[in-house]
């Protein structure tokens, strides 16, 4: 059972598990993916979505926002970490030359998703419609890329390892 486990843990099968369940109950039942990414889980709270009720305004917590603007903001904040220290000590894995190789596939990530989707937007014909939306496929998710280059790449493979935490940069 522990071998099963860790392979679902160390290949983000959850991850990917969950996504699909969410992009599918999304499409086939909107409003109870709605009802239930929106349900209030602590309302009148110190944080939280302003919402009306009889005139005052008080603020809810509900799992949108929990994950959206607790969670993201979080993850966001110790990635910027990752990576700032890894440019700026003097040992970090980003110094100087090194950092050419992550910028040139940053890049790619960011320019691929956009030739795609544009490219696709174009051969079927809706371009004005949703020329706009380039934006959409730039904020490709982080733990996707990562989970697809240990596939790619294997799990031990220089392409795919996160930077060193600072204790590590010496």
């Amino acid at each position: 059972m522990n071998r099963i486990w860790n392979f679902v843990a160390q290949n983000s099968l959850l991850l990917i598990g969950g996504a699909a369940l969410a992009l599918i109950w999304a499409n086939l039942a909107p409003d109870s993916y709605h009802q239930l990414v929106h349900l209030p889980i602590w309302s009148n709270a110190p944080i939280g979505l302003v919402e009306m009720h009889d005139g005052q305004a008080i603020r809810v917590v509900t799992l949108h926002f929990l994950i959206n603007d607790l969670l993201m903001a979080f993850f966001f904040a110790m990635a910027a970490k990752e990576v700032w220290e890894a440019v700026i000590l003097s040992g970090g894995s980003l110094r100087g030359k090194k950092a050419l190789t992550p910028l040139i596939a940053t890049l790619g990530g960011m320019m691929g998703p956009v030739a795609v989707y544009l490219t696709l937007a174009v051969l079927l014909g809706s371009l004005a419609e949703m020329g706009r939306g380039w934006a959409i496929p730039t904020a490709t998710d982080i733990a996707f890329s990562y989970l697809v280059g240990r596939m790619v790449f294997g799990a031990r493979h220089p392409a795919i390892r996160l930077p060193a935490a600072a204790g590590d940069c010496r």
